[in-house]
């Protein structure tokens, strides 16, 4: 899942063209700290820190393929290496002040998966489409798989969590059954200079096919500085998300403490770019 903190960074940069001029770089690659490590409005590491880094190929005609990679927490991602890695590729292009994108995404949890027998997974594949305009942003992206392995052998009749660790109930509130194959996620984007800083505003919806309870909407506001090579940045980011659908709990036997994923957050990061 690469996405908000350095998700929103990692979009925006992916809308941009490949290479403004003969001299850029075919290459590029960042490494991130984060506070929380926050996808699509959602943390992936149960609020806590993630280290992250990602590489980039971009040819002068356009076409280009990458990789980025963060932890992401074992209460979530069940019986894996709590480990993401995520592998893209696409093509951009800019036709005056108009750019271009359209790629695939491949998201892989190591080992990773929801039981043991049968086994069912998080992996997931995404193709997405997107345009810039100046410092406006736009993106969609279409799940091809089941969205990080929901489906009804894993989720289905799901009632959720209570914030005491104990299973929700709630009948008709329950989640039904399907595929969440054919699942979106559409996010809007802009970034302005603003005494001195960068502010980037976010906002994107969820939608989970055959799940509506599971569908929701997020925004991030964030205000970053380059101080030498170092970029330091700071982001309130929120969802409306139902809690007790977003509800996790320890795999430590007998806990009960639990956290929400979905709850606004205040995010601080540091990233370098190379």
């Amino acid at each position: 899942m690469t996405g908000s903190g350095l998700v929103l960074a990692s979009v925006v940069a992916m809308l941009m063209p490949a290479a403004q001029s003969p001299q850029a770089p075919p290459t590029s690659g960042n490494v991130t700290f984060v506070g929380d490590y926050r996808f699509r409005g959602l943390s992936q590491t149960y609020n806590q820190p993630a280290l992250q880094g990602g590489a980039e190929y971009a040819s002068a005609i356009g076409a280009y393929a990458g990789t980025w990679g963060s932890n992401v927490s074992g209460n979530q991602f069940l019986n894996g290496g709590s480990l993401e890695l995520d592998v893209y590729g696409g093509y951009r292009r800019t036709y005056g002040k108009l750019g271009l994108d359209i790629g695939t995404q491949y998201y892989w949890y190591p080992g990773a998966r929801y039981n043991i027998d049968p086994g069912d997974g998080y992996n997931t594949l995404e193709v997405y489409f997107g345009a810039r305009y100046q410092q406006f942003t736009a993106k969609y992206s279409h799940a091809l798989t089941d969205l990080f392995g929901m489906k009804t052998s894993t989720i289905g009749g799901y009632c959720g969590m209570n914030s005491d660790g104990t299973p929700a109930t709630g009948g008709a509130d329950c989640l039904g059954t399907g595929s969440t194959k054919g699942s979106g996620y559409a996010d809007v984007a802009a970034s302005f200079d603003v005494v001195g800083l960068n502010l980037a505003l976010h906002y994107g919806y969820q939608y989970v096919r055959n799940y509506p309870q599971l569908s929701y909407s997020d925004y991030k506001i964030g205000l970053s500085r380059a101080f030498g090579g170092i970029t330091l940045g700071a982001a309130a980011i929120g969802t409306d998300a139902e809690s007790r659908f977003y509800r996790y709990s320890p795999t430590t036997a007998g806990s009960t403490e639990t956290q929400d994923i979905s709850k606004a957050s205040f995010v601080l990061s540091a990233s370098k770019a190379f």
